[in-house]
């Protein structure tokens, strides 16, 4: 249900690409009360550090473009739901984006 390249896009909009490199991981994750949650870690810009501020916006620009372009998403993913975590991690960090390797865009 969740595609790679509708993750891409919300990367590569404007108000967000300058922040980002683009390197994104993507992991369904379960909570305590099992329900489940797109979780989405994004390697930042060198330069750029976390911030909840970039993290909010990174989240809303993935939102609008999952919402835009993934019809099962935007009607089974329960609204409440919707909003993708979003952890952002510094350039090349080594548990996520080590510098050498294969990037992957999924996780079990």
């Amino acid at each position: 249900m969740f595609y790679p390249e509708n993750i891409a896009i919300g990367l590569e909009q404007p108000e967000v690409s300058g922040m980002v490199t683009g390197k994104f991981v993507m992991e369904v994750v379960e909570d305590a009360e099992r329900d489940r949650r797109l979780t989405v870690t994004v390697e930042l810009a060198p330069g750029v550090h976390p911030s909840g501020a970039a993290a909010r916006a990174v989240g809303e620009s993935i939102l609008a473009q999952l919402l835009r372009l993934n019809s099962e998403f935007a009607a089974y993913v329960p609204p409440e739901r919707q909003p993708p975590v979003v952890r952002l991690r510094e350039t090349g960090d080594p548990a996520y984006f080590p510098p050498g390797a294969k990037h992957r865009y999924t996780r079990a």
